[in-house]
């Protein structure tokens, strides 16, 4: 391999005309495909193979209800709390529901005012305009969405009525755009530290926007054929940038030390002098291999996403793993041919030609050489200090209670919260699957005593009421109707008798007040009938093959509650004892049913995805390096950084340190995509600081001078590197979107603890400790060649 990559640097270097030509197809094409095609990007993040998910399909078959419908919910509050039910306030809302339906009658399957769905709070100061889309949420145009919200807008707000906006149709992840700049301009300003020259620092930049151009147009065109969800197109980006820009750092790094040592060998006639060409050959069979290697591993461990069976998390990890992919190429192809283009600026400046001295040991190099066990036990201390909060980490799923203050799914969530109860936005929906075997009687009393049993649980409010369709349309038929009218006819003559018989002499005057009084008498009656009638007495719907029933749960408390999910627990604790006795079964699903789910996915499948990622990468990292201690070092390494990553995000994220989240709790696939990621990450820089070692200990048989060699010369740029990395993925801390947030501030913190305290403290450290032994392995010749 090594071989290979030297004749193709050296290819590379020559021909970069070819190779620069190459890419500008490439991106004519992909940039071509992209226009004509388009992307269609999944807005849900859809989980499969779980019951809460797998119950969906009964959803829609037997209740006709898509949870993958786009749906949207517009909350109409009065300012001065006073009730919307006024004549004013309900010409307002009506119109809007009027136009609404007119507009979009072709994307529309159902829309529903308050006054019709009795969606007003008890106050009577905020109703919910409710939308069904025909189209799955993903599908739904922005533009409807954009002039739904137009018309509400101009129709209902005023000085009176204030309007929030909630649901499915409404989720759109932020990529970024400002936090990419940020992230971009620091890795700049790094770079021109690093390597004082403009057009040095810029190539790595190029390099890894071109890079993360054609990875990212590749995943947008790849959701013309697969479901990808939104969230992976940031992560692709999040990884591709930084991964591209530390991959260029490197090989750019190695280029230039090659170059400066020949021409010392030159000036001072010490040494072998070597082409530009040849550099680049010396650079990509080291350098280049290292690159190869790295990013591979990455890769591996991205792919490694889709062991845990969560359908997005395979998306997010293929989509980053495509980013990763074209870095490399990018890397390993574009920089080289860029390098010879501009080969007059990317050079070592004639000051570190020229220099004699020889570079001294800083103060970090001296500590982890000469008192290597106390930089580990301080290190670890420090380490374990951030991994103390992971002891209250709790897991959940995106809400709309955790987004910024300023969106109006925020608004919609608190308004919602305040007037209807903090439960009404975290629902439970019960699919219960009924013994077909009973009678419909049967069948009914087990209802009853199921919904009288969940209705009497700590933290339920209540379950939603079921409306009585037969009775409704009973009382809707004409006969019902002529009866009605019949029945209140002779309500008001005998009304109208009994005034007559007090009072003889009633004039017409007093008839007509007793006429009108007892018609709205008899009106009342007939309404408190119906209502009593429309509402079944068992809360909770049945299909029409009597095979399931419906029930939907509210809470008392909120999604991000504790007491919601352990509401959730019971009821599922009580299906088991229900199955039991009478052969019926709840199935939850909803926000908090497919969290408790996911949960206990992601508790199942880590240990064997974290497993299989470990052992894979210590194969590698032993063959890589010929050694069992080194790698067994790297892996525990990043079991510290792994978790002093995640306690500092809790600190962040869920007890609200810096006040930048909302104290929600840590995304409940969080933790997996970081053990993903950071450990790929964390190889990057084992490979690099320890080939460097491994080198200088291969030539020269001295592990002191072998570990000095590796911090002095791959130290700086694993720290220009890190700060990159660090730079990349915090800036993403700057957009709104909590998800993409809690992703960002996680992978910035591993990369702080997992470069600067693991492999620049405790790996080179433990070399220095565990001495010859670091180099054991069957095969290895130098083992014995040289004593400690």
């Amino acid at each position: 391999m090594n071989n290979f990559l030297a004749r193709f640097g050296k290819w590379t270097y020559n021909n970069k005309f070819k190779v620069l030509l190459s890419w500008v197809v490439i991106l004519i094409v992909f940039i071509g495909s992209l226009v004509a095609m388009g992307s269609h990007f999944n807005t849900n993040l859809k989980i499969s193979g779980v019951p809460s998910t797998d119950v969906q399909s009964v959803l829609k078959k037997e209740f006709n209800q898509s949870v993958d419908a786009g749906t949207m919910n517009i909350v109409v509050q009065n300012k001065q709390d006073d009730s919307i039910q006024e004549q004013a306030d309900k010409k307002r809302i009506n119109a809007a529901v009027k136009k609404i339906k007119a507009d979009h009658q072709d994307n529309i399957k159902t829309i529903t005012s308050p006054y019709d769905s009795q969606t007003i709070s008890e106050d009577k100061t905020t109703g919910i305009i409710s939308i069904t889309f025909k189209k799955e949420a993903n599908n739904v145009s922005k533009s409807v969405v954009n002039d739904i919200q137009k018309i509400t807008n101009d129709k209902v707000k005023s000085n009176n009525l204030k309007v929030a906006y909630s649901g499915n149709v409404m989720m759109d992840y932020d990529i970024g755009g400002t936090s990419e700049i940020i992230g971009i301009l620091i890795a700049f300003v790094l770079l021109m530290v690093l390597f004082k020259s403009f057009v040095t620092a810029g190539l790595p930049i190029i390099t890894a926007i071109v890079g993360l151009v054609s990875g990212l147009i590749v995943v947008m065109l790849g959701t013309n054929v697969f479901s990808i969800a939104s969230v992976a197109q940031t992560l692709s980006i999040m990884i591709s940038l930084a991964v591209g820009i530390d991959y260029a750092l490197f090989i750019l790094h190695r280029f230039i030390g090659e170059l400066k040592t020949s021409r010392q060998n030159e000036l001072h006639k010490t040494g072998k002098v070597i082409s530009e060409d040849e550099a680049m050959a010396v650079t990509l069979s080291s350098a280049g291999s290292s690159v190869l290697f790295a990013g591979v591993t990455v890769i591996i461990a991205l792919v490694g996403l889709s062991l845990v069976g969560i359908d997005f998390l395979t998306q997010m990890g293929i989509a980053a793993a495509v980013g990763v992919v074209f870095a490399v190429l990018s890397a390993v192809t574009l920089l080289p041919a860029l390098i010879s283009l501009l080969h007059k600026f990317v050079k070592p400046s004639d000051k570190a030609v020229k220099s004699t001295k020889t570079k001294k040991d800083g103060f970090m190099t001296k500590s982890i050489v000469n008192h290597p066990i106390i930089m580990v036990i301080v290190s670890v201390i420090v380490l374990g200090a951030f991994m103390i909060p992971v002891s209250h980490m709790r897991l959940g799923m995106p809400f709309d209670g955790a987004l910024p203050k300023n969106t109006t799914q925020r608004q919609a969530y608190e308004m919602t919260a305040d007037k209807f109860g903090d439960g009404y936005n975290a629902t439970l929906v019960g699919v219960v699957k009924l013994d077909t075997s009973n009678s419909d009687a049967q069948n009914k009393k087990i209802l009853t005593k199921a919904t009288d049993h969940i209705a009497k649980m700590d933290n339920v409010k209540m379950l939603a009421p079921v409306v009585n369709k037969e009775a409704v349309a009973k009382y809707k038929s004409p006969a019902m109707q002529e009866k009605i009218k019949a029945d209140g006819q002779k309500y008001v003559q005998a009304k109208v008798m009994d005034l007559m018989k007090s009072n003889p002499t009633a004039g017409q005057a007093e008839q007509q007040q007793a006429i009108q009084k007892a018609t709205q008498e008899y009106q009342a009656k007939i309404t408190q009938e119906v209502k009593k009638a429309a509402i079944s007495d068992v809360p909770a719907q049945i299909s029409k093959d009597k095979k399931y029933a419906l029930i939907i749960v509210m809470p008392k408390t909120n999604t991000a509650s504790a007491k919601t999910e352990t509401l959730a627990q019971k009821i599922n604790s009580y299906s088991d004892s229900l199955q039991k006795s009478d052969d019926t079964k709840i199935t939850l699903t909803g926000t908090n049913a497919v969290n408790i789910d996911i949960s206990e996915k992601l508790n199942n499948a880590i240990p064997m995805f974290t497993g299989i990622v470990m052992v894979l990468a210590f194969v590698l990292l032993m063959f890589m390096f010929k050694s069992f201690i080194i790698p067994l070092m790297a892996i525990i390494g990043f079991g510290l950084s792994l978790f002093a990553s995640l306690g500092l995000t809790t600190m962040i994220m869920q007890d609200g340190l810096f006040n930048i989240s909302e104290k929600a709790p840590i995304l409940a696939f969080l933790p997996v995509i970081v053990i993903g990621i950071i450990f790929g990450l964390a190889m990057d820089y084992e490979v690099f600081m320890v080939s460097r070692i491994r080198e200088t200990y291969i030539t020269t048989g001295d592990n002191k001078l072998a570990v000095k060699a590796g911090l002095q010369e791959s130290g700086p740029v694993i720290i220009t590197a890190a700060l990159i990395m660090i730079a990349v993925f915090g800036s993403f801390a700057l957009v709104q979107d909590p998800t993409i947030k809690a992703i960002g501030i996680s992978l910035a913190s591993g990369i702080l603890f997992d470069a600067f305290f693991v492999r620049l403290i405790i790996i080179p450290a433990t070399i220095k400790i565990f001495g010859r032994a670091n180099w054991y392995f069957p095969g290895a010749n130098y083992y014995n060649k040289f004593k400690d």
